[in-house]
């Protein structure tokens, strides 16, 4: 398997809701990036999030690792905000197609992940 592409998203979870960061409009996706030759899936998302949304990636956590069927197999990170919860908010913010959805809207993209399935490494 060749994945060409990495997904993500970032989880605000509290007492009462949780949001993920997605991509687009209804029908919602992953943030997809497309894996640099020379870094591996979790170093082009980081360096994503940093270089191009401009988060400080020392202020979120891996949470999760599974794979995500949406348009085509790949790897997926979700990520929790550990600090600075409100910065990195605002820095998605910054970017018209992102937003933090509550997970009752997500239903549709939550079924195109696969909880049991372990990330395929090269």
């Amino acid at each position: 398997m060749n994945l060409t592409k990495v997904a993500s998203t970032i989880v605000i979870s509290n007492e009462k809701k949780t949001n993920f960061l997605v991509d687009g409009d209804k029908p919602y996706h992953f943030l997809s990036v497309d894996i640099s030759n020379d870094m591996t899936a979790l170093a082009t998302t980081l360096a994503y999030y940093r270089e191009q949304i401009g988060i400080d990636v020392e202020c979120l956590r891996l949470e999760e690792l599974s794979i995500t069927l949406d348009s085509e197999k790949q790897t997926l990170f979700v990520f929790s905000i550990h600090d600075f919860e409100d910065k990195v908010v605002e820095k998605c913010n910054e970017f018209e197609s992102l937003s933090f959805v509550d997970v009752s809207e997500l239903h549709h993209l939550f079924e195109t992940v696969e909880m049991d399935t372990a990330p395929f490494f090269e």
